[in-house]
């Protein structure tokens, strides 16, 4: 199943606040529509957000051909003068690209967007996707949208940007505007549907047709659109930071990984170097101590290890010659001994010598 949450657009969300969501079944057939708590919302295996139209603000840029993680960073920096906004506190996706090079660009606040996901997931909600209300009412050619409701109303055109108005009986600014801007363009719509949501109902739609030069024409209900699927080329939000691997592990940059696999190889190349240079030194040195025994020990047929054979050999000779061997208190004594005729009281001993009182 599947379970779509629509946002408020109020600016923090708390435990008593009210969600519209919509449940769907594997085939994407409806079953049920409510607005209620979080904590009373049905749980599915997926989860969608969609973001009212008065939080995502759209603009058409320019951007330099680099590559999508570069275009992530600059976005924020590239909207700052059009919104007027701190780059900081903006969260900005890149869209489609239309045919004069122009790149459509989604701009939401990060803080209230972060706020709205933290109240998702402490309900056990953890989207899967998030986009902009308009995008149900998107993909068309030269025809807009207009959702009309008690209150507001919401201007939506072919690529899926949307403006908001206060609802009144006669042409709102914000569509004289858009159609102005988009004449400008040379993408003036032919007609434009007007839908209404909930029990609201339709302005003078010949009225409009009047003062706008095109046609306003009767749609259907807003509820039944919101339960269909968004645009092809909707704009998807959850990117970079909000991206759900994002946000479980962050993936390191490529460069990043690559110079820390060349760091590793070298340093197993040279830890390999350093290793085999003290095994080299190591080799020689235990051929110099077989020389040496050999040339002490000519008639030595096999070496072990030279060092204790060495041991061993002098510990003989000093037996074979009456030296006490491996004890210098015994040596320093055997010397006391045969060193003089005179009786011996005590032995002194001390740092290696022995005197005889």
């Amino acid at each position: 199943m599947k379970l779509r949450v629509f946002l408020p657009a109020s600016e923090r969300p708390d435990p008593a606040a009210r969600f519209a969501w919509m449940l769907f079944d594997a085939r994407g057939g409806l079953l049920r529509s409510e607005t209620t708590t979080l904590a009373d919302a049905p749980r599915a295996e997926t989860v969608e957000a969609v973001l009212p139209a008065e939080r995502v603000l759209f603009a058409r840029l320019k951007l330099p051909r680099v590559n999508a993680a570069t275009i992530r960073e600059l976005l924020p920096f590239a909207v700052e003068d059009r919104l007027l906004a701190d780059p900081a506190h903006i969260h900005a996706v890149a869209g489609a690209t239309n045919a004069r090079g122009e790149t459509l660009v989604a701009v939401v606040d990060r803080e209230w967007l972060q706020a709205m996901l933290d109240a998702l997931a402490g309900a056990g909600l953890r989207p899967r996707a998030a986009w902009c209300e308009s995008a149900l009412l998107a993909g068309g050619r030269g025809d807009w949208h207009v959702v009309c409701g008690a209150a507001r109303g919401m201007l939506v055109d072919d690529e899926g940007v949307s403006a908001t108005f206060d609802r009144s009986e006669a042409l709102p600014l914000a569509l004289r505007i858009a159609l102005d801007e988009s004449a400008a363009r040379g993408e003036r719509p032919a007609i434009v549907r007007v839908h209404t949501a909930g029990s609201a109902g339709l302005p003078d739609l010949a009225r409009w047709s009047t003062d706008a030069g095109v046609e306003f024409a009767r749609g259907t209900q807003w509820e039944s659109i919101a339960a269909s699927q968004p645009a092809a080329g909707a704009i998807e939000l959850l990117q970079g930071e909000f991206s759900r691997r994002g946000t479980q592990r962050r993936r390191l940059p490529r460069g990043a990984i690559a110079l820390a696999l060349v760091i590793l190889a070298l340093q197993l190349a040279f830890t390999a170097f350093d290793a085999r240079r003290l095994q080299n030194e190591r080799d020689a040195l235990r051929q110099r101590q077989e020389a040496i025994f050999r040339a002490a020990f000519p008639d030595a047929r096999v070496v072990v290890d030279p060092e204790l054979q060495m041991a061993r050999n002098l510990a003989d000779l000093r037996r074979s010659r009456g030296l006490a061997a491996g004890d210098e208190f015994m040596a320093e004594l055997t010397r006391i001994a045969r060193g003089g005729a005179a009786r011996v009281q005590s032995v002194e001993y001390a740092n290696g010598k022995a005197v005889a009182k």
